[in-house]
């Protein structure tokens, strides 16, 4: 429970930081910011990078390629997979995007006041098309769509903070800008320039010179990332190298049907390593052969007790596993995986147990029956 309020105050952290720093940019006037307030501003933003670099990871393991076909369960309908939701293959030329816009916050946030006007503006940029790209993964993504649902929640999470904390630390790099540019008597001979001193102090909303070169700098950061053997319009086919969002060009085919409806302990028992979940037997469920381990016919005995003692609660129970079992399930997809949940049902496994051996006269006769033709005459509710 401890760990569970830890990492709910440490996600709920990031976003609700960068809206009261954004809040706060938009709502004061110009002042310097404290040595502290730089490093929660610097650290919110490194957290940001790692929760994005995470989501990438999330998106190539977990997420199925474009123009693949997905898995259904025959008997709910229900989807196993998504797809990714970023094309893998263009992937190094966002983390280089999202690379160069870190430290161009770092730059902005730590330096300010004693960056060049070059890599001021270049450091600018940066940022700016870190907050085009968030701007656009979130519109890609939307709320509708067959994706891998982990990775997307994850990266959408972290692109909203990302522009929340961006667009702070831009609105104060620029009221520093024109706060510098008040008070002061042009000089300029360059009309040019003086038009543009002109519109800041006027207009006071964005750098026209950010604009201006905006284009050119994402031009050259193309260049660079050509000479590493990306391809020029990689940031478009990353969106567009896809299935099912709303970027997409390739068309998801029809999705294909799997046997069972997914129950997340039957998955464990069939492919966990046999040394560690020890199957035992085959076993009936809904009409099809499953395979099934001790943990799987204890815990199916234990429902049994409930539905016989408490039939009230049982129904709680029940509701409650059909909400949250399923999408469990719908990730073990490895040994390895499998193996963590049968761990992690092992002090469940023993309570049960000890009900068991509690209220019932023959413990190991109800268990043993779990699963089998006899069980199934008995027609009651299974796990």
């Amino acid at each position: 429970m401890v760990l569970w309020l830890f990492l709910l105050l440490f996600f709920m952290f990031v976003p609700l930081y960068s809206l009261i720093r954004l809040v706060k940019s938009l709502a004061s006037k110009v002042r310097g910011q404290t040595i502290q307030s730089k490093f929660f501003d610097v650290l919110t933003a490194n957290i940001i990078y790692c929760l994005i670099l995470t989501g990438f990871y999330l998106n190539k393991v977990m997420g199925k390629e474009a123009g693949e076909p997905l898995y259904i369960y025959e008997m709910t309908g229900a989807g196993i997979d998504g797809y990714a939701s970023l094309a893998n293959e263009h992937i190094v030329s966002v983390i280089v995007l999202l690379t160069l816009g870190l430290i161009g916050f770092w730059l902005l946030t730590l330096n300010y006041g004693s960056l060049p006007p070059l890599i001021h503006v270049i450091a600018s940029i940066a940022a700016i098309l870190n907050l085009v790209f968030a701007f656009t993964y979130l519109t890609h993504t939307g709320f509708v769509h067959k994706g891998e649902k982990i990775s997307v929640l994850l990266l959408q999470f972290s692109f909203v903070s990302m522009i929340l904390l961006y667009s702070a630390r831009l609105k104060n790099s620029l009221d520093q800008f024109i706060a510098g540019l008040d008070g002061q008597k042009p000089d300029y001979e360059n009309r040019l320039l003086l038009f543009f001193y002109k519109l800041s102090v006027r207009y006071r909303k964005i750098p026209r010179l950010w604009a201006i070169v905006l284009f050119p700098a994402a031009v050259m950061i193309q260049l660079i990332l050509v000479l590493f053997g990306q391809r020029p319009d990689s940031f478009i086919r990353v969106f567009l190298e896809t299935s099912s969002f709303n970027y997409s060009i390739i068309p998801a085919p029809k999705p294909e049907m799997l046997p069972g409806d997914g129950h997340y302990l039957c998955t464990v028992a069939a492919k966990g390593h046999k040394k560690l979940v020890k199957p035992i037997r085959a076993g009936i469920r809904h009409n099809e052969r499953i395979i099934v381990n001790r943990q799987l016919l204890i815990t199916n005995a234990f429902e049994n007790i409930l539905e016989q003692y408490l039939p009230s609660f049982h129904k709680t129970v029940r509701r409650f596993y059909d909400r949250y079992g399923y999408p469990i399930s719908i990730h073990i997809r490895t040994k390895w995986s499998a193996d963590i949940i049968y761990l992690m049902m092992k002090p469940l496994e023993w309570f049960f147990l000890f009900v068991l051996y509690t209220v019932d006269r023959k413990p190991e006769n109800r268990i043993s029956i779990q699963y089998s033709e006899l069980r199934q005459r008995q027609e009651i509710y299974q796990i």
